[in-house]
């Protein structure tokens, strides 16, 4: 009996599978006749995944020189390590057992569910960012569940009609599917394209305003720009943006919503949209073309810098540098929130410093002022990529 071992290979997305496979015929030169030993079961097709693509796709979430530096740490790190185990994989495991469940759109009641699956969807897309350059098995299933989650999400008819603030809930999703877009077929990257694209129109016909709605709608133009490589999207954002540095940013620093809302609350939340803007900026076009971006000046010559230092005295010594929050608000309903009239807590802002420390590392030391303990391995997922080396 001749066992004869041929290989046959098939092309799965952008990996070579190949199996070996065992062929076994009799053979007049190597087998006796009447031979009565026990015949050899051939063993089943063996897949060994070859990685054929090692490239890095540019994305939303986290620039290559980043991760590497995570990746190469965590094999000599402990803390490290542990910080990867606790903030990526844990988090996008339990990710992989959890059911989708779309909403047709977004409203005040469903806007942390929906916010909820777009986090795990990015969570699933970063660890098979972490994973597929060494183990392309291992990284599969996320990148499958990534792909088929927003595939249900862009077939559900789930598209804006206008543009509310409760719109950043899907900001997860876009970030997701910049990780992979560049790996799907050309069928399903339309259909997802489509169900962007139909939120490109809405938010391109929005009316600009003066607050934070317009820092949001610059937010999804730029990352859906960026996301479809659109230089028509990018080029009218450019146009925009311009706008809302004049509008927006006043003097001393203050922004339009620290003056509109009597609050740093939403001074903060304003800047985590410039900070996503900036990132986004950083990851598509370098470093240099974010600082160059986010130095620009208004008509009055304010700078997104002169906003966080003048947040800076209220983050770090705020015993003596104390603003009562939303006394002068325009907005009435911000009297019913229970930190109306009550001291500004900048413990409340750390989300926003961990989605400005790309931009404006100096957040680094704000959040350890604020928290005491703050070092890369005890954040949340921005603070743990972003964090400053």
């Amino acid at each position: 009996m001749c066992l004869i071992f041929l290989y046959d290979s098939i092309i799965m997305n952008t990996h070579t599978i190949k199996f070996i496979v065992l062929v076994s015929f009799g053979c007049m030169s190597c087998s006796k006749k009447n031979d009565t030993s026990t015949p050899v079961t051939p063993l089943p097709p063996i897949p060994i995944p070859v990685i054929t693509d090692y490239s890095f796709p540019i994305n939303l979430l986290v620039d290559s020189v980043t991760l590497n530096f995570i990746k190469t740490d965590a094999v000599i790190n402990p803390d490290m390590a542990a910080a990867v185990g606790s903030i990526i994989t844990q988090p996008s495991l339990a990710s992989l057992s959890k059911t989708p469940a779309v909403f047709v759109g977004v409203d005040a009641d469903n806007f942390n569910n929906i916010s909820g699956q777009a986090q795990d969807c990015k969570m699933l897309a970063l660890r098979w960012l972490y994973t597929f350059q060494q183990n392309a098995v291992e990284a599969k299933p996320y990148f499958d569940k990534v792909q088929s989650t927003l595939l249900l999400w862009a077939l559900s008819s789930n598209a804006a009609t206008t543009h509310l603030p409760n719109e950043t809930c899907y900001l997860g999703f876009y970030e997701a599917y910049s990780v992979i877009r560049s790996r799907l077929s050309a069928a399903d990257r339309i259909v997802i394209d489509n169900w962007i694209n139909a939120k490109v129109t809405v938010f391109r016909n929005f009316a600009p305003r003066v607050n934070n709605w317009e820092t949001i709608r610059m937010n999804f133009l730029y990352y859906f720009g960026y996301l479809l490589r659109s230089t028509t999207i990018l080029d009218y954002a450019a146009v925009a943006y311009s706008t809302l540095l004049d509008v927006n940013l006043m003097a001393g620093g203050k922004s339009e919503d620290y003056i509109g809302r009597d609050a740093f609350a939403y001074h903060a939340y304003n800047l985590s949209f410039f900070a996503r803007i900036f990132r986004a900026k950083a990851n598509f076009e370098g470093v240099e073309a974010m600082n160059t971006f986010k130095n620009r000046k208004n008509n009055i010559n304010v700078t997104v810098q002169d906003m966080m230092n003048f947040w800076k005295p209220f983050l770090i010594d705020p015993s003596n540098n104390v603003h009562i929050e939303f006394v002068h608000t325009n907005y009435a309903p911000d009297k019913t929130r229970a930190d109306y009239n009550k001291p500004y807590v900048p413990s409340s802002s750390v989300y926003a410093l961990e989605e400005l420390l790309l931009a404006f590392p100096e957040s680094k030391g704000y959040i350890q002022s604020i928290t005491g303990s703050a070092t890369r391995y005890n954040r949340k997922v921005s603070g743990f990529l972003y964090w400053p080396r």
